[in-house]
């Protein structure tokens, strides 16, 4: 049986609340993007070329890397804390 896709915006399960705590930006151009990865082989590598892709065509201005403890575990406080105070949008991804 195959899995069904997920919608990252939310379009797709109207009967949760899928709002964003505060709006989307309407550019990226200047922006600090934070990059979460999880441990895994290659997540790194993917992370690092979507955030030079962000920066060439989009004009993020910095970006900025974190890391999980352990990629079968939620991403710990502080480091949500760090990305909140120190990145204007994220992007998280996974590896292998």
């Amino acid at each position: 049986m195959r899995e069904p896709l997920l919608d990252p915006t939310g379009d797709g399960d109207r009967g949760t609340n899928t709002s964003l705590a505060q709006p989307r930006p309407q550019s990226l151009a200047g922006l600090t993007l934070g990059l979460l990865e999880n441990t895994k082989p290659n997540a790194t590598v993917l992370l690092r070329a979507v955030g030079r892709e962000l920066q060439d065509k989009y004009g993020v201005r910095e970006v900025r890397m974190f890391r999980k403890g352990y990629f079968g575990t939620p991403v710990e406080e502080s480091v949500v804390q760090q990305m909140l105070n120190n990145c204007d949008f994220a992007v998280a991804a996974i590896g292998d």
